[in-house]
């Protein structure tokens, strides 16, 4: 069972109401550390599924306080580690459907999607280099190239911030995640059509041709594909190794689009566009309920209810356009 280390400073006389407010958690440690007259600092060390709950109580009495701050810490190693009794314990809580959940806290998401989607020296450089080495692959007909360009995953973190900001309702995140994933595309677009442009590119090999036509598979792969990216996310997971996920639904078929216009074949270069944007779609609407079924949502019932209403509009924009999409392109 992981740990997790929340450290709270805070005014020196608010410290013993930590306890009172969470008298109704559990946490396995409690400290607190006079620090000078005025600060004390508070550390409390709990399971990873009472971070959440724990972060949300703490959050609006914190914002009472003046120069009150809450970081959240990892913790490597405990001990002494549990006895076989408490073992016994966690298996009656595992039977009584109280399992811990699997999931990092929505504050650690959050904060993890929030700070890095946006557009930067190295999402520039990388969505370059990703669309270079991909078309490089795609030109050769070498899957083991293009694998290689979709390990750096430059548009992974976009598009689960578009997903992110549709279930918890978030303005501000849902436009950093629509324009860093506008700007990637265009920047791989353009470079895709530049080497298309230099390079002979043939329509017929096996890497182009199959990503010139869309089937029903292709919606299954794009649907897995964003399930995989938010759950990455959400369980703390290798990134680079489950961005390749969503990088096989959205990399290779935009640079196949910009290779085919690039080199003559506007025509197929259209489909293969159209194969990246149903991509797209399915990518955030399996993003979305994924996100739903990690139980991600804000804390307050004023909050949830506008979430509520954002996921059903996101997903109703995304399903509209997805069976717009699929009549034309399978009537």
């Amino acid at each position: 069972m992981s740990k997790r280390i929340i450290e709270i400073v805070l005014p020196e006389g608010k410290a013993n109401d930590i306890v009172e407010l969470l008298y109704e958690r559990e946490f396995e440690g409690f400290w607190q550390i006079p620090m000078n007259e005025q600060k004390a600092n508070v550390r409390i060390l709990l399971s990873n599924g009472e971070v959440e709950a724990v972060l949300d109580i703490l959050e609006p009495f914190l914002e009472t306080l003046p120069d009150s701050t809450a970081v959240l810490l990892d913790v490597a190693a405990a001990i002494p580690r549990k006895s076989s009794a408490n073992n016994i314990d966690d298996a009656e809580d595992i039977e009584e459907g109280k399992k811990e959940t699997e999931r990092i806290s929505r504050h650690e998401l959050y904060n993890n999607i929030s700070s890095s989607v946006g557009i930067s020296n190295t999402f520039i450089v990388m969505t370059l280099l990703s669309a270079i080495v991909a078309a490089i692959g795609l030109l050769r007909n070498d899957m083991g190239i293009i694998i290689g360009a979709m390990v750096m995953a430059p548009l992974l973190v976009p598009n689960v911030a578009v997903a992110l900001a549709s279930t918890l309702g978030d303005t501000e995140l849902a436009l950093k995640g629509l324009k860093a994933t506008g700007v990637g595309f265009t920047l791989a677009i353009i470079t895709s059509i530049i080497i298309g442009l230099i390079f002979p590119v043939d329509p017929t090999s096996t890497a182009i041709a199959a990503r010139t036509h869309i089937q029903v598979s292709d919606l299954l792969l794009a649907m897995a594909s964003g399930a995989a990216g938010v759950l990455a996310f959400t369980s703390g997971g290798q990134l680079s190794l489950i961005g390749v996920m969503v990088a096989v639904a959205l990399m290779p078929p935009l640079v196949t689009a910009g290779l085919l216009v690039g080199s003559g074949n506007p025509q197929l270069g259209i489909k293969a566009l159209e194969l990246t944007l149903t991509n797209v779609i399915c990518v955030n609407i399996a993003g979305i309920l994924t996100f739903i079924m990690q139980g991600i949502s804000p804390a307050t019932w004023w909050e949830k209810h506008k979430a509520s209403k954002a996921r059903k509009k996101a997903l109703l924009i995304w399903s509209l356009l997805l069976f717009l999409l699929a009549y034309v392109l399978f009537r």
